[in-house]
């Protein structure tokens, strides 16, 4: 995959959470700047998506650790043994940080 393919699907990815976020009936803010999407939540921790162009990976950072995922047959998989999805790990993250529910499984296979 091209770097300018690359950016364009973490922009399209970035987007779509942002979406999510915006839809759902919360106190979560978010900032889209400089390749991060960072969401606070409103106890004052955060959820960070970084893109990480040399990797070709989008990498999570939240309460529970440091997640890395690159794209497997149009999905974002985890690094280390592509057992769980960008979708269902952002899910976890947000519930655990914002006591809140979100779907975030409509990310998975959006990059076909």
């Amino acid at each position: 995959m091209s770097e300018a393919l690359f950016h364009e699907r973490v922009d399209n990815l970035f987007l779509h959470v942002e979406e999510i976020l915006d839809e759902a009936d919360s106190d979560i803010d978010f900032v889209n700047s400089s390749g991060l999407l960072t969401i606070s939540c409103e106890n004052k921790s955060q959820v960070i998506l970084s893109r990480q162009p040399p990797l070709k990976q989008i990498w999570l950072a939240c309460l529970a650790g440091g997640l890395h995922f690159e794209l497997v047959q149009g999905t974002w998989l985890l690094t280390t043994d592509n057992s769980q999805t960008l979708g269902q790990c952002l899910t976890q993250a947000l519930q655990q940080q914002a006591a809140e529910t979100f779907d975030c499984s409509l990310l998975d296979g959006l990059q076909d």
